[in-house]
């Protein structure tokens, strides 16, 4: 992804979230939490987990990398997705268009 720009993450789940009652898609830089979408934010279908980030979302990633994880609430059952990472490109003109 691009800092700067409104990316569609679209994370493929084996684990159908439609019915999640609470879930968040963490998004972390050097161990510190960046931003957090929730489940009002996502789109959830049977297989993913589709979440659009801001302008705002992309120009707070500083480094070259990011990593984010899902976490969910199932019934009774509390479900965490591997960790993942996205290399994170600059931008030579910063600020929001």
């Amino acid at each position: 992804m691009r800092r700067g720009t409104t990316p569609t993450i679209t994370i493929t789940t084996d684990i159908d979230l439609t019915a999640a009652s609470n879930l968040f898609v963490t998004f972390k830089h050097g161990g510190e939490t960046i931003f957090e979408k929730t489940l009002k934010d996502v789109n959830v279908t049977k297989n993913a987990v589709v979440c659009v980030l801001t302008q705002k979302d992309t120009l707070a990633l500083k480094g070259s990398t990011v990593r984010f994880q899902i976490r969910a609430t199932l019934g009774d059952s509390k479900v965490a997705s591997n960790i993942m990472t996205a290399s994170v490109d600059e931008i030579l003109k910063g600020g929001e268009i």
